[in-house]
């Protein structure tokens, strides 16, 4: 059985996220992608609570705060990675994201926040993450996942990357899904584009040239036309 406190432990070394100085450039570095991934959705949902589950170091939990959320909460499994968020907010919460988000009762956020989760989670606990979450939410309550992109033929680059990862998801998983979770006005989207930080203005246009020809060429070759084609997957459904 894979050490997974030990091997994030090791992970967070390895991408130097050790003090709230590595958390706030973190932060700093993806804000630009949050402004344009995260935002919309939370403003859509109205101000209000925010819970984010597996919350890491914090990064999110940095910029939501930046951004003027005050009642924010979270959580994380790895001792350490829930200590250094709970240096950018106090109400973070050490242990199982899962039962932790199922002890404040139904109606409770207008947010939950879950990147980077489902991968972790075997097929039953996801289900039941969603069953929990759709009951945390109040009515026109969001909830925001990102995991590895089932539907791209490059899922491998990230759903390989981290040996404690379980299984990903389609689009058509992931409907079907939240749809028996009691979800609503589910949409889908990547970060292909959104998380160029430099040559937006040339390298947006050469990007959706390219995904098109992929796109004719996948139909022309399987007939499966692929509209996320990055590793990444941004999940919004609405209760």
């Amino acid at each position: 059985m894979t050490d997974g406190n030990s091997y994030y432990e090791h992970q967070a070394k390895a991408r130097r996220i050790k003090s709230i100085t590595d958390v706030e450039r973190e932060a700093a570095f993806e804000s630009h992608v949050f402004d344009r991934l995260i935002l919309p959705a939370l403003l859509a949902a109205g101000s209000g609570d925010i819970y984010e589950a597996a919350c890491g170091p914090g990064i999110l939990q940095r910029w939501l705060l930046s951004h003027g959320f005050e009642d924010v909460q979270g959580s994380d499994f790895s001792e350490n990675e829930a200590l250094l968020a709970a240096e950018t907010n106090p109400r973070i919460h050490h242990g199982d994201s899962l039962s932790h988000l199922k002890t404040f009762g139904p109606a409770r956020f207008n947010a939950i926040i879950a990147l980077d989760f489902y991968e972790h989670l075997s097929r039953e606990d996801f289900r039941r993450f969603l069953d929990i979450a759709a009951d945390a939410l109040k009515p026109g309550g969001v909830l925001i996942m990102r995991g590895p992109n089932g539907d791209s033929p490059f899922v491998g680059l990230n759903l390989y990357n981290d040996i404690t990862h379980v299984w990903t998801y389609t689009t058509v998983a992931l409907q079907a899904l939240l749809d028996l979770a009691g979800f609503t006005r589910i949409t889908f989207d990547d970060d292909t584009d959104k998380a160029l930080h430099h040559g937006r203005w040339w390298k947006r246009p050469m990007m959706r040239i390219s995904r098109s020809i992929l796109t004719a060429l996948a139909l022309a070759a399987t007939r499966q036309k692929i509209r996320h084609w990055g590793m990444s997957l941004y999940v919004y459904a609405t209760k």
